[in-house]
């Protein structure tokens, strides 16, 4: 199919602040990592432990709020403005309790990381961090709520400003508590998770504070009324985001039990992976501003009823996606023992990193697909089967095979990762084989009327 330069743009256009932003989550963490790695391998384990039991958890909101553009966006395309005020109350409703459900588990599992068969000594020093980034979830996914509400309005630059901008402060923070700077004491580990909840609180306030004095932007609150908060706005937003945080969750399940499964093989094996996954979540979140613009040019096509242009805005993504991750992966196969070596001056770490990152050379352009995919799929609000596609592909197939490859077999590290390519291989093939086959659908029952 040939797709005019203009589909590329628009993509681009759309895009580029939602990679800055989502990147500048990436960034954070990788800020977390590289700062506490230089306290120690035990340190830096700890930060990838915690990280990857919260994060995995904070998906589940981050997929319900998600749901809330393609909603937005179709309804924007209408230009049925009391729609769209409707949809961004009821998510805002509905987020909340969300987010204080998913920090109440947090806390719950909290006495049980000692049963996971981690290292003690990388127990006990990731318990301050994981309190302190648990309360995080609660202003983040409201922040989530604000940004999602936005992109489906076609407007991705004021997350971006804001995430820039709170980044900055995390990483200011993370040098302050970590160190024990500027008179604040020594906090190591836990001075990470400080920083990353002070930052964190800071986003949504700004988020809503730029709304509320916009002139453009201020009028969607005149329509907020109680009697709008109703059960079937909500319904419709747990629909399609209920799947959509399903899908996230067992795509990020199958990252933690790799992690768990690195923790087995030992400090070494951990430490080094979580440099690996701090890298892989850069460009994972950059094609990830790819699938997003998807999403949103899809959902306004899609609104409009125009599907010849829903599947050149799609096709334009998923190639955009291949160029970018062909290219982090030459970066990662050339370069991955001087990467490793910024998060950490352990040489055992860096030898194990820099053979992780031949691995990720091989999955980064299918990681790219996968997601691109899902984008496009999102926006025409096609998130049921995707589901299903993303529990088969990533804990039925990369899991078991990174565990028969990495402890059966006794390949080690490499072994484990290799399991996850191997399900995202699955996930892009189902995923892009699914939108095609509705986009042919969508075309026969028009051509019939």
């Amino acid at each position: 199919m040939r797709i005019s330069s203009v589909y590329y743009k628009q993509n681009i256009r759309i895009a580029f602040p939602i990679m800055l932003s989502l990147a500048g989550q990436a960034i954070v963490q990788m800020a977390d990592n590289i700062m506490v790695g230089q306290l120690g391998a035990p340190e830096l384990a700890a930060v990838s432990l915690a990280g990857a039991i919260i994060m995995n958890t904070m998906v589940v909101g981050m997929g319900i709020a998600t749901g809330l553009t393609p909603l937005v966006g179709q309804a924007f395309a209408l230009n049925d403005k009391e729609r769209i005020a409707g949809f961004f109350q009821n998510s805002l409703v509905l987020n909340t309790a969300v987010a204080l459900l998913l920090t109440l588990f947090l806390f719950i599992l909290m006495p049980y990381l000692s049963m996971m068969g981690q290292p003690t000594e990388v127990v006990a020093l990731c318990k301050g961090y994981y309190i302190l980034t648990s309360l995080s979830v609660i202003p983040f996914i409201l922040f989530m709520t604000f940004k999602q509400y936005m992109e489906g309005i076609g407007n991705t630059k004021v997350a971006m400003v804001i995430t820039i901008s709170c980044n900055v402060m995390n990483i200011f923070l993370n040098y302050i508590f970590i160190y024990g700077k500027f008179g604040a004491p020594f906090l190591g580990v836990a001075g990470a998770g400080l920083a990353t909840l002070i930052s964190r609180t800071m986003m949504p306030m700004a988020f809503f504070f730029y709304i509320h004095r916009s002139a453009v932007y201020n009028p969607v609150f005149r329509f907020f009324r109680m009697a709008n908060t109703n059960s079937r706005k909500i319904k419709q937003l747990l629909q399609v985001g209920y799947p959509i945080a399903g899908q996230m969750v067992v795509e990020f399940l199958s990252l933690s039990l790799i992690t768990v499964m690195m923790g087995w093989l030992g400090t070494i094996a951990l430490a080094a992976n979580q440099i690996v996954m701090s890298m892989i979540s850069l460009t994972f979140m950059i094609s990830s501003g790819i699938a997003g613009a998807s999403t949103i040019l899809v959902s306004h096509e899609y609104g409009r009823g125009n599907i010849a242009k829903v599947r050149r805005y799609a096709h334009a993504s998923l190639r955009l996606a291949v160029v970018f991750m062909a290219g982090a992966a030459i970066i990662y196969a050339l370069f991955g023992a001087p990467i490793a070596s910024i998060f950490t001056p352990d040489p055992a770490v860096i030898e194990v990193a820099r053979q992780l990152f031949f691995v990720v050379a091989v999955f980064e352009i299918f990681d790219g697909l996968q997601v691109t995919a899902l984008g496009a799929l999102r926006g025409i609000t096609d998130v049921q089967r995707p589901m299903i596609y993303a529990l088969i592909s990533y804990l039925l197939v990369a899991v078991p095979l990174g565990y028969i490859a990495g402890i059966a077999l006794n390949f080690g590290p490499c072994g484990l990762l290799s399991g996850f390519c191997g399900g995202l291989m699955f996930a892009a093939t189902l995923f892009i084989r699914r939108f095609n086959k509705s986009m042919k659908k969508q075309l026969k029952s028009r051509n019939d009327l």
